[in-house]
């Protein structure tokens, strides 16, 4: 990003009307008893809209809180107020007001990865965003977030803890409720008020592998400013998903890689996109090399739809472009090809594109994917602006955010 770029987004922040990101102002405080799920369950509910609930210090769990008030649930710290989750717990986006979460330590344990501890539903374009800030979130044999929209979430200055197979964030909206792929494209400013994309920024992740973050059907998802050890960004496309991530930014963001021979090193990308267009620039990307399976590529761009008959039928039913494939984008009227960009990446950013899972119709790659149309490497793209960061609906907090442990260290 150049200088003029900083400049012009400092003057958009300080030209907005202070009512545009004031639709969680305070109106009172309730505070629950203990953290114990029945005594914030109840606090919530003596709440109206713009409420803070505050949640004393304490150890509890909590298996199937709703929250369905625009209210902000305030912990008092990452070291004070610890809660697991030990069921599914939900958020559902309300019109009246945004939904906020900070200042919690969670922690969740078992049931694989398609276990959930928090799933975020609601319009899309019809209410307000949730937000999950200033916690910290452990987990082991587990998932965390599934989110069910396809924007309007900001998961933001969190620390995530996993293992290898751990998942932290999967945005599916798989029914695509909303109709985010027949939308126009809502890439960088094109968001005008911030809401409609999946905003995940300046967490620190450890862990999480090979899907520490799975942007699946209809999410529209920014992931920026982010410090990832033994973590990466996946994507799904419509070969194996209903409907496929709609589109994607990934930018500024640091990827560590220290080498090792335990199952954690064992990462086999840094980026991995199956689907959708969207830009990947100015990241910092470390060597995925490792003594637990050996040198992989960085970044991997594929198309298993052309591999076989997927999703267009068989073989012979199957041609350029495949439906929702690398680089194609929509108006709000039809498909078009709007190649992936790449530019400004350092490091060690070697990549991939072509087959995954073997090609038994026996096509030509080039046929589906060409540098210059469908991806072009080392260009910005044309008219492309970032949004503004931090994200400016992100509220200044004065909770104590500290690493569960030193694995950032190790």
């Amino acid at each position: 990003m150049n200088l003029t770029t900083v400049r012009n987004q400092m003057i958009v922040v300080l030209a907005l009307p202070l009512t545009v990101f004031s639709t969680d102002m305070i109106a009172g405080t309730v505070s629950a008893s203990s953290c114990s799920q029945a005594n914030v369950s109840s606090a919530i509910s003596s709440a109206t809209s713009g409420d803070t609930v505050q949640v004393p210090a304490g150890t509890c769990s909590w298996s199937g809180l709703s929250i369905n008030k625009a209210v902000h649930l305030k912990g008092a710290g990452t070291d004070l107020t610890k809660i697991t989750l030990t069921g599914e717990n939900s958020v559902t986006k309300q019109a009246s007001g945004i939904i906020r979460i900070s200042g919690f330590d969670f922690t969740k344990t078992g049931g694989g990865n398609q276990s959930k501890g928090w799933t975020i539903g609601g319009s899309w374009k019809n209410a307000e965003p949730v937000i999950f800030q200033n916690n910290n979130f452990t987990i082991s044999n587990t998932g965390l977030f599934l989110l069910r929209v396809a924007g309007g979430v900001v998961i933001a200055n969190s620390v995530f803890t996993g293992g290898w197979d751990d998942s932290f964030i999967q945005p599916k909206d798989s029914l695509d409720s909303s109709g985010s792929w027949k939308a126009a494209d809502t890439m960088g400013d094109k968001d005008t008020t911030g809401k409609l994309n999946i905003y995940v920024e300046n967490n620190t992740f450890y862990g999480g592998t090979n899907q520490g973050i799975d942007c699946d059907d209809s999410s529209r998802c920014v992931y920026r400013y982010n410090t990832l050890t033994y973590s990466s960004f996946n994507s799904h496309g419509m070969d194996s998903s209903p409907q496929g991530v709609r589109h994607f930014e990934v930018y500024n963001n640091t990827f560590i890689h220290k080498g090792g021979t335990t199952q954690i090193a064992n990462q086999n990308w840094a980026i991995w996109i199956r689907g959708g267009t969207g830009v990947i620039f100015n990241n910092h990307v470390a060597d995925m090399a490792g003594s637990y399976w050996g040198n992989k590529k960085e970044a991997i761009l594929s198309i298993r739809g052309a591999e076989d008959d997927r999703p267009q039928g068989t073989c012979s039913q199957v041609k350029y472009p495949v439906p929702r494939q690398l680089g194609q984008n929509y108006d709000g009227s039809k498909y078009f090809t709007d190649p992936i960009y790449f530019w400004g990446n350092t490091g060690t950013v070697a990549m991939e594109a072509g087959w995954t899972w073997g090609n038994p119709c026996g096509f030509n790659f080039s046929t589906f994917f060409q540098w210059g149309r469908d991806g072009v490497n080392g260009t910005e793209k044309p008219g492309y602006t970032p949004y503004i960061y931090p994200h400016p609906i992100l509220q200044k907090t004065t909770e104590t955010l500290l690493p569960p442990s030193n694995v950032y260290l190790k």
